[in-house]
């Protein structure tokens, strides 16, 4: 039976948790283990050492790379993992907004299958590896830490980057005390990936929204400054059963397609008073089916599973208990 190892990185920011995870439950389902490439880029010469011709194995095995963006493809081709007797090679770039002029189409000889996280891009791709390319989404975890818990305490839950409005927790407790509302600020961040995802869903869980607007309300080194897009932020949130508040990422084809009504309350402007006022409205129509819808919608649309069924059935492969497991997800969707 075919199997597929999964290659990342061997350490990354805590923003790449969600990845981790997603890589822990991929090397589970496709019967593999988790590999690693180098987190540094190659210098020239490694580089064009890099492009020689992958030596392709016999053994029934293949292997699926999460890069961060297009370039790091030059760091999975200086890899044992790459190099070594692999019958098929998939390469997933996970911020795929990037379109980098510096990769070429001879960078991903070798690559079987190129998949990327929103179809925005999907045409760059295609000038660089033709029809080898799938357009996935972002996802989550949903069947192992996804939640429709009813008791929610907290009101509005503060993750990750804001705009600067938004990025003082003491004040924005305060404003969101003046209209009745329960506000928690960051909250502690395990340096240990399946800690922090952990420490994540509880947050989540707990909270009816989560604060998170586009990244082009707050525009720093390393987002885009042109292309708006969802991260893993909504993503899990949304799995916990928690809606997203802010200035939402609408032009975003992910945004655009897979959420659905209830998953976003959506500001018109970045103005704290202004915007805590609308959320106070929203809590006050909140009820537990907007969690349970949630956790629900997140289960058909947003689990890992569907990507990594979409990525087998490409490749012509039968994985059982990734179809197990997303029977239990056709279960838990409809109870």
């Amino acid at each position: 039976m075919t199997s597929i190892d999964v290659a990342i990185p061997p350490g990354a920011a805590l923003g790449w948790a969600p990845i981790f995870d997603l890589a822990q439950v991929a090397a589970k389902l496709f019967d593999g283990e988790i590999v690693h490439y180098p987190d540094v880029y190659p210098g020239k010469l490694q580089k064009l050492w890099g492009l020689r011709p992958r030596a392709r194995g016999t053994r029934d095995r293949g292997l699926m790379a999460l890069l961060y963006g297009p370039a790091d493809i030059s760091k999975l081709r200086e890899s044992l993992s790459f190099r070594q007797d692999y019958r098929f090679v998939i390469a997933w770039i996970i911020d795929s907004f990037w379109e980098d002029r510096n990769v070429r189409k001879m960078d991903f000889g070798g690559v079987d299958l190129l998949c990327i996280i929103r179809r925005d891009e999907e045409d760059y791709y295609r000038r660089l590896v033709g029809n080898r390319v799938l357009s996935l989404n972002w996802g989550s975890n949903v069947l192992e830490r996804g939640s429709a818990q009813a008791e929610r305490p907290i009101d509005l839950q503060r993750l990750g980057r804001q705009p600067t409005e938004w990025n003082d927790d003491e004040r924005s407790a305060q404003v969101a005390r003046e209209l009745g509302l329960v506000f928690a600020g960051r909250p502690p961040e395990p340096r240990d990936p399946a800690a922090n995802m952990k420490e994540i869903a509880r947050a989540f869980g707990s909270a009816k929204y989560l604060v998170a607007h586009s990244n082009l309300t707050s525009i720093e080194p390393n987002t885009h400054k042109v292309k708006e897009y969802i991260t893993a932020r909504w993503t899990d949130a949304l799995a916990s059963g928690c809606s997203i508040a802010g200035v939402q990422p609408r032009n975003d084809s992910s945004y655009r397609d897979l959420f659905w009504p209830g998953a976003t309350l959506d500001f018109d402007r970045v103005d704290l008073r202004h915007n805590m006022a609308a959320v106070a409205e929203a809590v006050s129509a909140w009820t537990p089916e907007q969690a349970r819808n949630n956790y629900r919608m997140s289960l058909q649309r947003l689990d890992w599973r569907h990507s990594l069924k979409k990525i087998a059935d490409r490749m012509q492969l039968s994985f059982p208990a990734l179809d197990a497991e997303l029977a239990e997800i056709r279960r838990k969707a409809v109870s």
